[in-house]
């Protein structure tokens, strides 16, 4: 009897102010995904990208293979997957961006722009990698591969080139001691194409020295072609994805069918999934595994919460997630497998081991590939394919990080100035112009080192640190209980107690362990066998504790500037959720219990009826 009448209060409570949906003042409607795909490609192409190809399989290589693996799937399911469903079922709930979402408890809104801080940190640092794939991609075209040989202008006496006609050489092909001659250390022409052409590499960070006028060109192409793939918003970005996100399954395909037919692959594929158990113990195993879940899958960068914010409100996002997290996991061990196969090969070909042809990140990106490449057969073909791959793969990730910096400024612009909705393409073109500009020493003599630095200190400790504070803010400030309501209202089921569980206890754990671990661990920012000065290593450190300074600081702003009252009145007015919480339309908000909102009305066949506007 009582559900019955709380059904017909319900329905007045919508007729009272059905009169009103045609109110010309009335807000601009958010916009939503084009259908179900475009979100789902999104989100692969968020989750899948560079450190898929180069960062996965070698920290499975150097942390025990199959142990890695094993311990990678138990973070993936016991930690990062329930921080993903938490974040995602968040943003889909209010349809807000990472900053605005925090009218849930606005004290720590500061989470928020630590979010926005962070994506803007990557979105530097990422286009100048996606930069160097341009360049390597252009130059694939050059017949003979410009890396492959030792006559060119920037070569020296010490070039180290594979004679592909007697392939008598037995040296490593990247190991830290490169062959020697006559007691000289000889370098592979892949390395010196990489440091002599591409980067003319100075000394280090305290020598920038002149910019780089081709990088610097290849930088601001992509800063244009990130600029017009999410000029219309997600309407346009969740079309592009179609490509970006399939094309490179369709190139890992191809390449693991290649692979696994070279000479010497089986050698590289068992070295790759090796169990080597004793290393479960081994704390850095763990903190390995985790910072690669977390940066590979994008939970607390939020990216997750700003894609899921454009969803239909009726979504099943946790069905969505465990998918979205199957298939990015497949693609972390397809790609492996591709690596060491490719891998295996090279070490036949010159007779040496597998552990003896690899090393991690630009290094085995740009140089490792680029001359496994020069020795397949039809080499420009496949350095074409390949690089673009790498191009598309980062620029899937790209979308999604500058998108979660954008919808924060557009959201919180918006509540103040509703024109911004609708002039939203100048947001992304002043975002994209600053962003072009201030990332240009990266394209300096001196730039390597400059991106090492912002990668090492904004990507490794900061998302963890957010990942945490989301959980905590959510399920014990808002409270496990009132969250689970709202997104069985959603939802229209409640979400498992597994999930609960994960979120009060296992996944806090888990990241709080993997972060004492990390610092019992740590080790100074460095590139190749260059460290980091202390002073150099203070400014990241600097950089990660601005994301830090701003939970701190939007508190203490909040509590003495925007509260009244005592100490403790203030903060308990602060943590609570603001009126305008909860779903974004009317209709929404008066089947979850909420107030209805002025402006928020309009004609939503995912309602049935038509939203009140107050």
């Amino acid at each position: 009897m009582t559900s019955q009448l709380n059904l017909v209060e319900l329905e007045e409570k919508k007729k009272e102010t059905k009169a009103d949906t045609e109110d010309d003042n009335a807000l601009p409607e958010r916009e939503q995904w084009g259908n179900k795909l475009d979100f789902l490609l999104s989100c692969l192409g968020y989750s899948i990208g560079l450190g898929n190809v180069w960062r996965f399989p070698y920290l499975c290589y150097t942390n025990g293979g199959g142990a890695f693996l094993f311990v990678y799937l138990i973070l993936l399911v016991l930690c990062m997957l329930p921080v993903m469903i938490l974040e995602m079922l968040f943003g889909q709930f209010s349809n807000l961006g990472c900053i605005s979402v925090w009218r849930i408890s606005p004290l720590f809104k500061g989470i928020g722009y630590a979010m926005a801080l962070v994506s803007a940190y990557f979105c530097l640092y990422y286009n100048i990698i996606i930069g160097y794939t341009v360049y390597y991609f252009v130059a694939s075209f050059k017949s003979p591969l410009p890396w492959s040989t030792c006559d060119n202008d920037w070569n020296t006496e010490a070039c180290f080139a594979y004679d592909t006609e007697s392939g008598n050489d037995t040296d490593s092909l990247l190991t830290t001691a490169a062959p020697e001659t006559n007691g000289t250390r000889q370098v592979w022409s892949s390395e010196e194409f990489w440091e002599r052409r591409v980067l003319e590499k100075s000394e280090g960070l305290h020598d920038l020295g002149s910019i780089r006028w081709e990088i610097l060109g290849c930088f601001w192409l992509v800063w244009l072609i990130v600029y017009l793939c999410i000029i219309k918003g997600v309407k346009t970005s969740g079309k592009v994805v179609y490509f970006t996100a399939l094309f490179p399954f369709v190139v890992l395909f191809v390449l693991l069918i290649r692979g696994v037919t070279l000479p010497g692959a089986g050698a590289g594929i068992v070295y790759f999934i090796k169990p080597q158990f004793d290393k479960l113990l081994n704390a850095k195993v763990w903190t390995a595994a985790a910072n690669q879940v977390f940066i590979s899958f994008g939970a607390g960068w939020g990216g997750v919460l700003t894609l899921a914010s454009y969803n239909n409100y009726r979504n099943n996002s946790i069905r969505d997630c465990c998918l979205l997290v199957l298939l990015g996991a497949t693609a972390s061990v397809a790609a492996g497998f591709v690596v060491f196969s490719v891998l295996g090969y090279m070490a036949e070909a010159v007779g040496a081991e597998v552990d003896d042809v690899v090393r991690a990140g630009p290094g085995l990106t740009f140089i490792a590939y680029p001359m496994a490449l020069s020795r397949l057969p039809l080499p420009n073909l496949w350095s074409v394919v390949f690089f673009f791959m790498l191009f598309t793969l980062g620029l899937d990730s790209e979308f999604v990080t500058l998108e979660t910096v954008i919808t924060a400024l557009v959201d919180e612009a918006s509540t103040k100035y509703p024109w911004v909705l609708k002039k939203r393409f100048l947001i992304i073109l002043g975002t994209c112009l600053i962003m072009a500009i201030i990332g240009t020493p990266l394209c300096t003599q001196g730039g390597i080192y400059l991106e090492t630095l912002i990668d090492w200190y904004s990507a490794g400790f900061s998302p963890l640190l957010l990942a945490l504070c989301e959980i905590l803010v959510i399920c014990h400030v808002y409270g496990w209980r009132r969250f689970r309501k709202d997104m069985e209202n959603m939802l229209g089921f409640n979400p498992s107690m597994y999930w609960v569980i994960s979120w009060l206890l296992m996944s806090p754990l888990l990241i709080v362990v993997v972060f004492i671990y990390t610092f019992i661990d740590y080790e100074a920012a460095s590139l190749g066998d260059y460290t980091f000065t202390p002073a150099a290593q203070a400014c990241g450190w600097t950089m990660t504790l601005t994301s830090v300074m701003c939970i701190v600081a939007y508190a203490v702003y909040n509590v003495t500037c925007l509260q009244t009252g005592t100490l403790m009145e203030r903060l308990e007015a602060a943590s609570k959720p603001m009126p305008e919480w909860g779903p974004s339309k009317n209709c929404h908000r008066i089947e979850a219990g909420f107030e209805p909102l002025p402006g928020h009305g309009s004609k939503d066949p995912d309602c049935g009826v038509v939203n009140p506007t107050v």
